[in-house]
């Protein structure tokens, strides 16, 4: 009996660790399963996010490939359609440099070109102080001395101050003409011209600039003509070494006293006539060639500075007639004979030019030939060779 109970004991005891040892081992087997199955939803939930990722910047990576492209599809479409936009003269206007700037500009590249200005305006009125030779070949050709041994010659008598005799004149010439000229045309209204519609490019605008130009010529000629004379005075007053035009008030009242108010427009004329053949000249045959050939804005630019060099060379004999009449019998040296008649007309003066072959003097400051009718008439009553 008790050797049963120790049996069934023993079997008892053995059956319960089996028991123990099946329930840890699927205590183990259900732990392992719970394992894997949270590594497979931790690899799942990374993939899925992975995924997210990759899709999402695989979507911003096309949407910035469709806007570059687009981008660059419309930089091609503008580079393609959009047309060439010239600038238009009022915008042209707006991005010229501001007037007065312009003007002080002008007027101190005037003031340091001035001893050529002096120097040429005695050329015109004759006075040789130094005398002509020839050329290096030893032919019969006799050359005046050039500018640059006139300057030095004025410069040697006068000293550097000497060289800007009639500056302030000058300049306030200048200045007159280049404030005054267009106030007549904007009383009359007559800045632009107004194009009607459906009207070509013809005869109307260019006879409307050409009244529009002259009466600014006009205009500035008349506010600017009286200092003109009082400087070309002054600067004759080399030849005789007077002092009568010495500033300008006095050279008013000076030539007020002798001449009356028209001493003050004396070779007006002339100056008028060649200042608006000048503009007529340019503007026919700028307008002549734009309208027969298709040019570009430079080559029209060109062309009309061409043309106006041209047509001041045909017209330079009235500035050496201007230049004459302001200082004959001026009571200076430079405008009483021997230096110079005492004209009473200007086309006196014309005539008398021509026909001593004069008519072009110092319109070449550099290479200055002696006209040949001088060479030939060396007993001239007024040569131009008489200091040969």
């Amino acid at each position: 009996m008790d050797d049963r109970l120790e049996l069934l004991y023993q079997e008892s005891e053995f059956f319960e660790e089996e028991e123990e040892q099946a329930m840890m081992q699927h205590v183990s087997v259900a732990a392992a399963v719970m394992r894997l199955e949270r590594g497979v939803a931790l690899m799942e939930l990374n993939g899925t996010q992975i995924g997210a990722q990759m899709s999402d910047e695989s979507e911003a990576e096309e949407s910035n490939r469709d806007e570059n492209g687009m981008e660059q599809q419309e930089e091609q479409t503008e580079v393609v359609v959009k047309p060439v936009v010239t600038p238009t003269e009022e915008q042209w206007e707006i991005e010229k440099p501001n007037e007065f700037l312009r003007f002080f500009l002008r007027m101190g590249f005037g003031a340091l070109l001035h001893p050529y200005e002096y120097t040429k305006v005695l050329m015109q009125l004759g006075h040789e102080p130094l005398p002509a030779s020839k050329n290096f070949l030893g032919r019969s050709t006799l050359f005046l001395p050039s500018v640059h041994e006139y300057i030095r010659f004025i410069k040697h008598t006068d000293g550097i101050i000497g060289l800007y005799r009639g500056l302030g004149a000058r300049f306030l010439s200048c200045a007159s003409a280049a404030i005054f000229s267009e106030s007549l045309v904007n009383m009359l209204g007559m800045c632009r011209y107004k194009r009607v519609e459906g009207e070509k490019k013809g005869f109307k605008k260019y006879a409307w600039n050409l009244l529009r130009d002259g009466i600014v010529v006009i205009t500035g000629l008349v506010f600017s003509h009286p200092f003109y004379v009082i400087s070309v005075r002054q600067m004759g007053q080399f030849v005789g070494r007077e002092i009568v035009y010495s500033g300008i008030c006095d050279s008013f009242r000076e030539i007020v006293k002798q001449d009356g108010l028209m001493g003050l427009y004396a070779g007006f004329v002339p100056r008028l006539l060649c200042d608006l053949g000048v503009l007529v000249t340019t503007s026919t045959l700028s307008a002549i060639c734009n309208r027969t050939f298709h040019l570009r804005s430079t080559q029209k630019a060109y062309n009309s500075v061409l043309f106006q060099f041209g047509a001041i060379m045909i017209f330079y004999p009235l500035q050496v007639v201007a230049a004459c009449m302001a200082c004959s019998g001026s009571g200076i040296a430079a405008g009483a004979p021997p230096f110079m008649p005492i004209y009473a007309q200007w086309t006196d003066c014309l005539m008398d030019l021509l026909a001593r072959g004069d008519q072009l003097r110092g319109a070449f400051i550099f290479r200055r030939t002696l006209p040949r009718l001088q060479m030939h008439r060396l007993h001239d009553v007024f040569p131009i060779s008489r200091m040969i």
